[in-house]
């Protein structure tokens, strides 16, 4: 176990893929569950669709930019987030409770906007919040990218107004590089290098 606070374990199986000597981390056929104290993060799958409309993308408190979308816009992004996996091996993942299966968003390392950079992130319902979850995860998280993704550096971006997730991402030893235009909008990057 690493020597954080809390309890938790990464299960990772390991199928086939190879670790590239350099560039973008690669590592199809893995198959990745997370485990902490209080969740469970899994792969992402279809059946998840209305559960993550309903608690995620259906309240502009926790979707990126503040607006919600239809189902349909919904599939399209759970079917992105699938593919990543596909082709890179890692992405985003189901975030449930570990006790009850309960599905409370998604997170995960992903490449940010499709290139070379990995980003972390997390999308958590309402119900989720204020109960230290999302810094829960992101130990997790960023444990699998120093470790099983043996990556150097990780990064974040954040809405300036989002003090929250700032606020997770500076008790996950992340810290704020300077504003940046990413994903249509000017956010703040956070970086993280390997210790």
């Amino acid at each position: 176990m690493a020597g954080n606070d809390i309890s938790r374990s990464i299960q990772t199986q390991r199928v086939g893929g190879t670790f590239p000597a350099a560039g973008r981390p690669n590592l199809r056929g893995v198959s990745v569950e997370l485990v902490t104290e209080h969740l469970r993060l899994r792969a992402l799958t279809s059946d998840d669709l209305h559960d993550l409309h309903d608690r995620v993308f259906s309240d502009p408190d926790v979707t990126w930019d503040g607006t919600t979308g239809t189902l349909e816009d919904t599939r399209r992004s759970l079917e992105a987030k699938i593919r990543h996996v596909d082709e890179h091996g890692f992405g985003m993942m189901a975030v449930t409770d570990r006790r009850t299966g309960e599905l409370y968003g998604f997170a995960g390392l992903q490449h940010m906007e499709g290139g070379p950079d990995v980003e972390i992130g997390y999308y958590l319902a309402r119900r989720a919040w204020g109960r230290g979850l999302a810094t829960e995860l992101g130990h997790a998280l960023v444990d699998m990218a120093f470790g099983e993704l043996k990556l150097t550096r990780v990064v974040a971006v954040v809405r300036p107004e989002n003090t929250a997730s700032q606020n997770v991402l500076a008790k996950l030893g992340f810290r704020r590089v300077g504003v940046e235009h990413h994903y249509g909008a000017e956010v703040e990057l956070w970086t993280r290098s390997a210790s």
